[in-house]
């Protein structure tokens, strides 16, 4: 073989190469080879706010956030260890609707859970038990459910989860309006409670155990 024609085969065998990377290139969209395709954010949670049953009272209003936590008004075996942000569930009284709207309680009359605004808390009894008791207003909005604990003034001492039970501690003043409102006031704490925590939950009032601190006696 002459040189000539080494080198002119040698020109050709260069150009083909050149031209099957450029061809690959475009095919690749100019990708190098570990390149990954752009990944999907999952869809932001859209919180709800649970409303009576058809038939029954108006549809609530949702509760406005309350204020923070104080810090150590947990007791042992917190459910979570850094400051949750979410919605919580409280109930309100839906006068006369005799179950319709909720469970049925004295005096012919139902409980409503109404979702809160978003709140910050460290466990969820805490907070919603929080929640409810910020609320000073006889009635709520404009849902034609009515708050029986809008007169008292209480807080949330701690929450204490130790030896397989939940039990509240509240403190301060407890104010109702007449007779009907005991089981009225009874069932928006025990239910607010125990829909945070999912479970029973035992709530004392100064000492005292629920049912002791609404008797009449």
């Amino acid at each position: 073989m002459k040189l000539g024609e080494g080198v002119m085969r040698g020109r050709g065998k260069s150009t083909v190469a050149a031209l099957a990377c450029g061809v690959g290139l475009l095919l690749t969209g100019c990708l190098g080879p570990y390149a990954t395709p752009e990944s999907t954010l999952p869809a932001s949670t859209q919180s709800t706010t649970v409303s009576p049953a058809s038939g029954g009272a108006a549809s609530a209003s949702k509760v406005p956030a309350s204020n923070p936590p104080v810090a150590g008004t947990t007791g042992g075996n917190d459910p979570t260890v850094m400051p949750t942000s979410a919605s919580v569930t409280v109930f309100y009284i839906a006068q006369g609707d005799a179950g319709t709207s909720g469970p049925a309680l004295g005096c012919g009359d139902s409980a409503v859970g109404v979702t809160s605004a978003t709140i910050m808390f460290t466990d969820p009894v805490e907070g919603a038990l929080r929640t409810l008791l910020a609320n000073h207003a006889a009635q709520i909005g404009q849902s034609g459910l009515s708050n029986a604990l809008w007169q008292s003034s209480l807080s949330v001492d701690s929450v204490d989860r130790s030896g397989g039970t939940i039990t509240a501690q509240l403190s301060g003043t407890l104010t109702l309006s007449g007779e009907c409102d005991i089981p009225r006031a009874e069932q928006q704490l025990l239910r607010t409670a125990q829909q945070a925590a999912g479970a029973p939950v035992a709530i004392i009032v100064n000492g005292k155990a629920l049912s002791d601190a609404l008797s009449l006696k």
